[in-house]
């Protein structure tokens, strides 16, 4: 693979640092824009904005949009703006590697909560979950959200048709309560004119019992089950009768390991949600365990999965504590390269292939396992 080579309008030298990185990339054969995307999401921007940043960047001439932390005084990352008017750069916004350019930013919004959005050029919605709206007036106000996201697409006067509608309850884990929500955003859709072959999709921690998963199958039809397995709660009878073993006694044990039962309990629901009809896959945080711990806690959920899951990466680390991170600061971008190519190996057999809109903080944007991916990316 050729060193990619410096943008054409930058000027002064080039940083240490993307010298290192290409390096880095040819090393794990890896297209620039590839790695210079996981370092973003790995080290987050340069500053002093704890609301965070939401970027919607080209990258040799595809667009991307990431959300991510903007206060991160070590990370090489910073926003630069042309504002010279004499300048032929007027106007240009950019990111940049330790003062080199390595991107054109399109927009830059201080936030990193996302609201009901768009992904997949406009043809995916995500609703999040409504608590506070009451029982009998869900449907309405899920035929608002709809209606407030398809608008600025029906420029031709025809109602916009989404293809895939997911309910957003990742932190939620009253399984009723996500079940109730998710019957009134199907009759929403069908209200909305979207035909019983759109997508619905959730992610949740909640959905876990048989019951759940026939009722949904009979009321609502097929979803696409995204586990948030981060926030995942065991309420299982199994989970309670089983003694607690001690994070320095598993560690010592290689026979015991903390997680593993919370890993078959998981693929479990897998299996329970695929055998009543449904599609599943679930989240997965990337850097707070060593390889070796991540093969094993994933290999049971790649059995039961039937759509590439959404495997994020460790956000960089925080102004105060950088402890959750398995690998030290120097090393960490080649540990998330080396994560990367063992969970290509992982899923190799699922013949599963991410979709790079799926993912804010993904390991997967262009490229996979040497292939290029097709769009959306966005």
């Amino acid at each position: 693979m050729e060193e990619p080579t410096q943008p054409a309008d930058s000027a002064g030298p080039i940083s240490s640092t993307v010298h290192r990185w290409r390096r880095l990339a040819v090393r794990h054969d890896l297209e620039w824009s590839e790695l210079l995307l996981i370092a973003l999401n790995l080290y987050g921007l340069r500053g002093n904005n704890t609301e965070g940043m939401r970027l919607r960047l080209n990258s040799e001439d595809e667009e991307f949009m990431l959300v991510l932390p903007a206060d991160r005084a070590t990370s090489p990352f910073s926003l630069r703006a042309h504002v010279d008017p004499s300048s032929p750069q007027h106007g240009l916004s950019e990111l940049c590697v330790d003062g080199t350019p390595v991107a054109e930013i399109i927009e830059a919004e201080p936030g990193e909560e996302v609201r009901g959005y768009l992904r997949a050029d406009g043809t995916a919605a995500t609703l999040l979950l409504q608590t506070d709206a009451a029982s009998p007036e869900l449907v309405k106000c899920y035929r608002d959200l709809l209606q407030a996201l398809a608008s600025d697409l029906a420029d031709d006067g025809e109602p916009h048709l989404f293809d895939e509608v997911t309910l957003s309850a990742g932190g939620v884990h009253d399984e009723a309560l996500v079940v109730e929500h998710l019957v009134a955003v199907r009759e929403a859709m069908t209200a909305e004119g979207l035909p019983e072959t759109t997508t619905l999709g959730v992610l949740t921690p909640a959905l876990h019992s048989q019951t759940a998963f026939a009722e949904l199958a009979a009321k609502v039809g097929p979803v696409l089950l995204f586990l948030t397995t981060e926030t995942f709660e065991d309420d299982s009878p199994a989970a309670e009768a089983e003694p607690s073993v001690p994070e320095d006694a598993a560690a010592a044990d290689p026979l015991v390991p903390a997680t593993s039962h919370q890993s078959e309990r998981l693929s479990e629901i897998l299996a329970a949600a695929r055998e009543a009809g449904h599609r599943t896959s679930f989240t997965y945080t990337v850097g707070s365990e060593p390889l070796d711990e991540m093969r094993a806690w994933l290999l049971p959920l790649a059995e039961q999965t039937t759509m590439w899951p959404s495997l994020t990466i460790l956000p960089a680390e925080t102004p105060v504590d950088d402890s959750q991170h398995v690998a030290a600061p120097d090393e960490r971008l080649d540990f998330f390269l080396e994560a990367r190519r063992l969970l290509e190996q992982i899923f190799a057999p699922t013949q599963l292939r991410p979709q790079p809109w799926r993912c804010y903080r993904g390991l997967w944007y262009r490229q996979h396992a040497g292939e290029l991916l097709e769009g959306p990316y966005v």
